[in-house]
């Protein structure tokens, strides 16, 4: 048996665990580190240099990207955007807020126990905390890289309407994270945009809609966050859209993989 397939064997054994530590279910993929950097804004390169430090030329000749994601728990998308009394119910809304902050900080802690096995360097998930603090989205690029590159790349999924990554099980409630390594391991497949001719993320959402005649909806989407007011720095409108389409709804079953090139789902 090849160090590749050993290798790989090893880390979805290790993400198989750990997800259950968390008691999520888990999707786990792998790219290779150059198209990712490649695919990239200019600034988010820089911070993938950063991040990566001396390890980037090592990382763009034999680096891979470890895409993983975590799956919010059933039922919890369905608690945004309720109304009690004719207003938002923010309590039922912050259920969802909590368990986006628990769904990154189990990534958090996962990018570091696979890097730390695997000799790599974490990606951490982009957390919140950060909108209340901007005067415009685009201060936040320098800051992040971007999860959605490597989890397309790797076969998590496809770039949906609403820009988020859509699987082919799980649609968009999912939240992503990575690992940077020089460890050998097998890549897996890249996946066919799914959307078609579905838009109920669109009909959703008004910045979505008509993102072509704002001068930038995703700032139009970082006020209305703002103005929200929940525990997180949350909405979630176009995910709950989506998982309730009539694409993902009722949802998908998966069956068990048996390729290594395959994406690998985990239960809790």
């Amino acid at each position: 048996m090849s160090d590749c397939i050993k290798n790989t064997i090893r880390l979805r054994e290790l993400f198989k665990k750990t997800s259950s530590e968390v008691n999520l279910r888990g999707i786990i993929g792998i790219t290779s580190y150059r198209p990712v950097y490649n695919q990239l804004l200019p600034i988010q390169k820089k911070r993938l240099v950063e991040i990566t430090d001396n390890k980037h030329e090592e990382f763009t000749e034999k680096g891979n990207f470890i895409s993983f994601a975590y799956v919010y728990p059933d039922g919890i998308i369905n608690r945004i955007g309720l109304h009690k009394d004719g207003e938002f119910d923010n309590d039922a809304w912050n259920i969802y807020s909590r368990w986006y902050m628990y769904l990154n900080k189990s990534l958090d802690s996962t990018s570091e126990k696979i890097a730390e096995r695997f000799n790599g360097v974490p990606i951490k998930s982009t957390s919140s905390g950060i909108v209340s603090k901007l005067t415009n989205v685009s201060q936040n690029f320098p800051t992040v890289v971007s999860h959605r590159v490597h989890a397309e790349l790797s076969g998590i999924g496809w770039r949906g309407k609403n820009g988020l990554i859509v699987n082919p099980i799980h649609s968009c409630m999912i939240r992503l994270s990575g690992v940077v390594t020089s460890t050998p391991l097998i890549k897996t497949q890249k996946v066919e945009d799914g959307c078609q001719e579905c838009h109920s993320c669109l009909e959703e959402c008004t910045f979505l809609k008509h993102s072509d005649k704002l001068d930038d909806y995703r700032e139009q989407c970082r006020i209305y966050i703002k103005s929200l007011g929940l525990e997180a720095e949350v909405c979630g409108k176009c995910i709950k859209a989506c998982i309730r389409s009539q694409k993902f709804y009722p949802k998908p079953k998966h069956n068990k993989q048996q390729s290594l090139s395959d994406v690998f789902y985990t239960d809790p």
